[in-house]
């Protein structure tokens, strides 16, 4: 995995930590740094480890939440040593 692909996933992250759930569309707009591409291959990969539920809408586009442990996470981050 490549630094770029490390940087889109953490990037994918914070935004639906901020926003929500959204659209793959509504995600490529507020993500104007990043690729189609990469926005795309950062959802795939989480999707596939469980970080991101990927939900197909009509007019072929998806809806992406961040899945429960995720979004626990986000509130509660681990305290360090």
């Amino acid at each position: 995995m490549t630094v770029i692909d490390v940087s889109a996933e953490d990037v994918v992250v914070e935004m639906l930590q901020r926003t929500g759930s959204c659209s793959l569309d509504d995600l490529v707009i507020q993500l104007p740094n990043l690729s189609w591409s990469e926005i795309f291959g950062a959802i795939d990969r989480m999707s596939r480890d469980g970080r991101l539920l990927l939900r197909r809408l009509p007019r072929a586009t998806y809806h992406i939440t961040l899945s429960c442990n995720m979004r626990h996470s986000a509130h509660h981050p681990a305290k360090g040593p």
